[in-house]
């Protein structure tokens, strides 16, 4: 990955964040001990029977557990195939979008719904269900929104009813690593530090290693979990995947995951944002199911006075790329900077897309759009993708290089292997440190 490695799971077994959730979820609901839970070296914790809520957690604190602590607690009122279907079916009536999805399969819509019905749900996966579901109830309803997404897709791309279940078990399961994260990495109004994001890197890996443990699972589940972040032209995580080294079940999460984020995040007008969205990523998104996407977005229409005022992402795109060939010019990186060779690609891609996406020219653009207000909006959605494309290179040039960080101590940015001899402060770091500036302001 360019200078670095892909990150090291998270722990699953006897993880802190984990198991405080199944206490959680224990305090909430009756959960008990299903067979007597043993640490890796032979010593029993708790017996069969034992009631699991927070007054146990001492007990397991600092123990790897000789079997995942899943297998081991049960409740009368874990997760079935049947509460699935009836949260997803709520939560699609609900969304619009999801609901104009539904309605456009009228004939079938019931292999939808038939594929999460039948799909294989282990104990234990069921068991983690329960607890997402009583401990973070909003991730419970994005992983069966997911579910939902990615079976309209599949059914649209015509898969089998058998790869459809395969889609299904892996987009109900692709963020349950996310369990075994920080739970501040569920606040999206808080920017994420180096150490945050590392862990959020690590959370399909984690996922990978929950359901390669279960053999009623399709080994194409576990794949396809940890690719669902990674991008068809290798700007992904965690492996930095590209091409067909990235399979058709993560081909379709990739997509589920940029249509979850319009839908949470710009609630208003969520189509409108996909769009800009898989337009100005053609490079990165399967072409053909981008293409089953587009085609089923309803139309737009406008309230009265509804238009997005954009000068100020804008300005702030504009700046952000225009800066990077000044600070090189001041600054300029020393021979095999690596640091600095990555910005600099980065930098040209994202230029090429945005003058394909009509927007090389960003005053000519704010004029064109004026008196339009649908190309207003439009526009306005494209400088905010842009704007967030040019902050992800900070972010992964700084992951790749934590040495770029604002105040950070010891080596140089390009100390990486293969990297120069320049020194911290230099173009790359200055220009990183702008882009973490502008995710803390904006």
């Amino acid at each position: 990955m360019d200078g670095s490695s892909a990150p090291p799971p998270i722990e699953t077994d006897h993880d802190a964040q984990y198991l405080k959730a199944i206490a959680s979820c224990g305090d909430k609901r009756p959960l008990v001990v299903s067979q007597a839970i043993y640490s890796a070296t032979g010593i029993k914790l708790l017996d069969t029977g034992a009631k699991v809520d927070s007054r146990i957690l001492d007990r397991l604190f600092g123990h790897k557990l000789a079997d995942p602590i899943d297998r081991s607690v049960a409740s009368e009122d874990a997760v079935r195939p049947k509460d699935l279907v009836a949260r997803a079916r709520e939560l699609i009536a609900a969304a619009p979008l999801l609901a104009h999805f539904e309605a456009s399969l009228p004939a079938q819509s019931s292999r939808v719904w038939s594929a999460i019905a039948a799909g294989p749900l282990p104990p234990a996966i069921a068991m983690r269900l329960t607890v997402v579901r009583e401990t973070v109830p909003h991730l419970y309803d994005h992983l069966l929104q997911a579910t939902f997404i990615a079976l309209f897709i599949g059914t649209r791309a015509r898969f089998s009813d058998r790869d459809l279940q395969v889609l299904a078990s892996a987009a109900l399961l692709h963020d349950i690593g996310m369990m075994h994260a920080d739970p501040s990495l569920y606040d999206t109004e808080k920017p994420l530090d180096v150490a945050g994001r590392r862990n959020l890197y690590a959370h399909p890996v984690t996922g990978q290693m929950i359901a390669q443990r279960e053999p009623s699972l399709s080994p194409a589940v576990a794949t396809a979990i940890v690719q669902h972040h990674e991008r068809l032209d290798g700007t992904g995580y965690p492996r930095g995947l590209s091409g067909e080294a990235i399979g058709k079940f993560g081909r379709v999460l990739m997509l589920v995951e940029i249509v979850l984020a319009m839908l949470e995040h710009q609630p208003e007008h969520p189509e409108l944002g996909l769009s800009l969205v898989l337009r100005l990523n053609r490079r990165s998104f399967d072409a053909g199911l981008s293409a089953i996407v587009l085609a089923a977005l309803p139309r737009i229409a406008l309230g009265e006075g509804e238009t997005a005022g954009s000068s100020l992402e804008y300005q702030q795109v504009s700046e952000l790329i225009d800066t990077w060939p000044k600070l090189c010019g001041s600054m300029p990186p020393a021979a095999g900077d690596r640091a600095a060779e990555f910005i600099e690609a980065r930098l040209v891609r994202l230029r090429r897309e945005l003058a394909e996406g009509g927007f090389g020219n960003p005053e000519a653009a704010a004029l064109a759009a004026d008196g339009d207000p649908m190309l207003c909006v439009e526009m306005a959605g494209l400088a905010r993708e842009a704007l967030w494309h040019a902050r992800q290179i900070a972010y992964d040039a700084l992951q790749r290089w934590p040495q770029l960080a604002p105040g950070a101590e010891g080596a140089s940015p390009a100390s990486a292997p293969g990297g120069s001899t320049a020194g911290k402060a230099g173009a790359a770091a200055e220009w990183v440190a702008m882009g973490l500036k502008l995710q803390a302001t904006t």
